[in-house]
This record gives structure tokens, sequence and C-alpha cells, in this order.
């Protein structure tokens, strides 16, 4: 809990920040895995749809290539949480790039239908491992000042594996695309190698020397005097939240750590927090021993149970019935759905360039987007941003039904070429852009909104129904298209996305600057409707 006091050391701010954003990037190449198994059924489905050959692809084929991996997600999404609590978020993202490796190699030999469909359903499984532990490891590690924008960066990534899948996929064949890729996961378990686990992780588990280095190295590769404090705080956070441990601090601790902090004191309930060091212990033996031993109250009830009591509290339920809705929304904006089969959309509007190269153009403004979104999140705010973004996104979808119904027909009836005929490239360039900005939002807030304790498993839930609404909005776009036409199919989108501006504009609260223990102060009360944490 990286929020919990800014770091006060003699040493530079440069020096202080550049391990947080260097763990943080490392965690995010798990990104590029994820967005380039995502984008790939866009090159895949261009170049087989209607083709020649056992691996041709028909309208049904072409539905399943394009929602699989979708599916499987939740799979690997629902457990991901469970085994982040248990494992360590380090390596449980160490261990996901073996299977993505193995799914890539899949395929990159697919001789059928059936291989194609397994190798996505291993990728779509192996996706899904990925939410939790990335977005609490980099909510965990980095101070407030660069949470948000960290965050942010995992959107940058995602945009650029797709864009780079996209380019590869149009300068080269799919199976070439696909060699190129099993070299990422490669390259992202080099770079995790490096990297600390979580140490608020690692003091739920009692390995407090453990956390301690682990703080020092994010902290500036610093040493242990210079984060006693945010390491006794961490552990003080604990003992406010009844997480069982025992941990064991050297003696060192004994003369720095008895600390007063305000700020539990207020998240407790009393005038002041109980002093950190306790020296009144004694050993197996019952003799007194004279370094430092830090209890936090054991939960004599069973986990299960426990975490059901969890998940009823209105910390944890008033979070997840806000993050499930706007997964929904985002989902069904129109551009998920839409993108595994951009190249015949585009094709169909009959764009200026070769469908191949025009969704590579409108990815770029897909990461100009992210960009923009890592660099204004802090003077922007997430709210904004989202509130904005759905509001873009409603008019391109709008604007693109017009265009389908006015502009595509009429050319159709009167044999003529068609006006602005660029129009539609740069709709769907803006809503990309757009969309890489409010899309983005819930998952920056997975790593905000839950309490530490449920966070894993909540992260988990929330991505699994993310990519369950992403597949039903994918599996049923041909179908919309074929019975609402092409411009009713993107009105019903701009319908998905103006109800998202509604809902978010009188439920989502703005935590861009606020403390873990605000925002989890603002869901414990009776009334959430205030949008201010």
């Amino acid at each position: 809990m990286a929020e919990l006091q800014e770091q006060v050391t003699t040493i530079s701010r440069c020096r202080l920040l550049t391990p947080q954003v260097l763990a943080s990037l490392a965690c995010s190449l798990l990104l590029l895995d994820l967005s380039v198994s995502f984008s790939f059924t866009t090159v895949v489905i261009g170049q087989l749809k209607n083709s020649t050959g056992p691996l041709a692809l028909d309208d049904g084929k072409a539905s399943w290539i394009g929602s699989i991996a979708y599916i499987c997600q939740p799979l690997g999404a629902v457990s991901s949480g469970v085994l982040t609590d248990l494992m360590g978020r380090k390596r449980v993202m160490l261990l996901i790039n073996l299977p993505f490796l193995l799914g890539w190699v899949l395929m990159a030999t697919a001789s059928s239908f059936a291989m194609l469909c397994i190798a996505l359903v291993l990728l779509g499984i192996t996706a899904g491992l990925i939410e939790a532990p990335l977005s609490t490891y980099i909510g965990e590690v980095c101070q407030p000042s660069i949470r948000g924008v960290m965050s942010c960066m995992s959107s940058v990534m995602y945009q650029l594996g797709s864009l780079l899948v996209l380019l590869t996929g149009t300068l080269t064949d799919w199976r070439t695309t696909a060699v190129i890729c099993t070299s990422i996961p490669v390259v992202t378990a080099v770079c995790l190698l490096l990297v600390p686990e979580a140490p608020i992780w690692l003091i739920s588990k009692g390995r407090i020397k453990d956390a301690e280095k682990a703080l020092c190295w994010l902290r500036g590769w610093e040493h242990g005097s210079a984060v006693l404090q945010e390491l006794s705080e961490m552990v003080s956070y604990h003992d406010s939240r009844g997480i069982s441990s025992m941990v064991r601090c050297t003696q060192q601790y004994g003369a720095q750590a008895d600390h007063r902090n305000p700020e539990f004191a207020r998240v407790q309930g009393t005038a002041e927090p109980s002093a950190f060091v306790n020296p009144s212990f004694v050993d197996d033996n019952n003799e007194p021993v004279t370094d430092t031993i830090v209890r936090v109250d054991s939960d004599t009830r069973s986990g299960l149970i426990q975490r059901a009591k969890e998940m009823g509290r209105p910390t944890t339920r008033r979070p997840l019935l806000l993050l499930v809705p706007f997964m929904f929304f985002t989902a069904w904006s129109g551009y998920v759905a839409v993108k595994p089969f951009m190249i015949q959309v585009f094709t169909e509007f009959q764009m200026p360039v070769s469908a191949d190269w025009a969704t590579v153009i409108q990815q770029v403004g897909g990461l100009m987007g992210a960009v923009v979104l890592a660099a204004g999140i802090r003077r922007i705010g997430k709210r904004p941003l989202s509130l904005v973004g759905s509001l873009v996104t409603g008019l391109c979808t709008l604007l693109l039904g017009v265009y389908a119904l006015v502009e595509l027909e009429a050319a159709k009836k009167e044999d003529r070429a068609l006006w602005l005929p660029w129009a539609p490239l740069l709709l769907f360039a803006i809503m990309s852009f757009f969309y890489s900005s409010f899309g983005m939002v819930p998952w920056v807030l997975l790593s905000e909104l839950f309490p530490f304790r449920t966070r894993g498993f909540c992260t988990g839930v929330c991505s699994a129904s993310h990519y369950v609404f992403v597949f039903a909005a994918s599996k049923t776009f041909l179908l919309l298209e074929g019975g609402l036409q092409l411009y009713g199919t993107f009105w019903l989108y701009c319908a998905v996305n103006v109800t998202c501006f509604i809902v978010m504009y009188f439920q989502l609260p703005e935590t861009e600057g606020r403390t873990l223990q605000d925002i989890e102060r603002h869901f414990s009360k009776a009334n959430t409707c205030s949008t201010d944490c």
C-alpha cells in the first residue's frame, strides 16, 4: 500500500520513482501478450475469411475465431484472484508466460480450424490470469503520485501490442506474425525476474524481511532504515484490517518503528493507533525475546466464510456493483465488438485505402489516446475521461450508422462513388482514440476501489465479467449486422454509450489523487451517490 505515506527520503525524486516505473513497465509487458492475442484474430479472420484451403473461414467459423478467446478468459480470471493471493503477484505473472508461449507455438503450426480454436482457447485462458496480479501489483508498488499514470501505461502497452500485431499482419502472413509473437513471453519473463514481489503481499504472509528488501528496491534502492516508517505503516494497516499473520522484525525496528500515524487512527476509529512495537512476547520455550515481534490478530473463522462476509460488506459490494456494469458498457460500446471483423467492416465502408492498412491507421489513434490518458490522467481525472470518452464514442457510432444508412445505401442505388470516403476511417480513428481512454478506466479502477483482502478475487470477477460481455458482443456482431443492418448495429452501440454516460455521471466517483483509505471510506458510507471521494 504505497499510498499510506509518501516516502520521505534524501534521495532525488528521479531515483525514488525510477524503480517503481521499471517494475510497472516490466509487468505491463504482459499486456503486449494479451493485446496481441486478441488483436491477432483480426489478422486471421481478414486473411482466411472466404479464402480457400482447409483453414478457410465462413461467417460461422469467423464468429468463433473472433470470440472464443473471450469466453475462455473468465476461466483464467476467476482463478487468477485466488492464485494471486496464494502464490503472490510476481510468481503468477512469471508462470503466465509459459502457456502464452505454448499458445503461440500452437497458433503458428495450426493445420486445421480445430487447432486454431485450441490455440485461442489456451491464449484466452492465459489472458484471464493476467488481470488480477497485474492490476494489484501496480496499485501496491507505486506511490500515489504515479500510481494512476503507471496504471494507464498498461493501456499504452495494450494499444501498442494491438498496433504491432496489426502492422505485422499487414506486412506478413498470419503464421509469420504468430512466430514473431512467440518472442513476447520470453522477453516478459526475463524482465519480471528482475523486479521484486509486492511488499504488502509479503507482509500478509509474515515475510517482513523480504518485504523490507522489496520496499528498499522500490524506493530508490535505499537501505532498510530509509523505509522503516512506510514498512511499519503497512503492517499497521494489516493490523487495522485484522489480516492474519505473525511476523518477526529485527532489533532495528524497536528503535525506529514506534511511530504514530493519525491516518490509521481515523481508519480504526481511535484517538491514536496502537504502537507498532510490542516487546512483551516470549519464544516457543517461554523465554523472553529481545527482538520485536509484530502480531496481527488471528482469524479463527474459515477462509471461505470470511471471504463471503468480506464480499457482502459495502466496501467490496458497492465497487463491484459499479465496475461490473462499467465493464458491460465498455464491452458493448461498439469498438471491441467490431474489432475482430474490422477488415470486413472497412471493406463494406469502401475505404479509400486497403482494409488492412485502415486497421493500422485507426489503431494509431488508439495508441495516441492511450498516451494522452497516461499523460493527462492526473490533471484531467478518471471521471471526466470516462464521461467524455463514452459521449464521443457514442457520437462516433451514431455518425457511422448515419453514414452507412444514408451514404452507402444511396451510393449503391445511384451506382456512384462515395462522398467523403475518408469519413468512416476518421470516425473509427476518433472512436479508437477515445475508447482507449474511457475503455481503460475500469481497469485502472480495479487497483483502487477494492480493499486489500478482496482485491485479488474481485479483480478476477470483474475481469471475467468483462470478457463474458465481450464474447457476447463479438459473437453476435455478424448476427446483429444481418438482422439490424450495419447502421442499426452501430445505433445499438450508440444507445449503450449514452446509457453508460448517464450511469457513470451519477455513480462514478473521482479517485485520482485519493488514497485507498479515502476511497474505502467513500464506499463505506450509507449514501454513495456523491461523486467525490
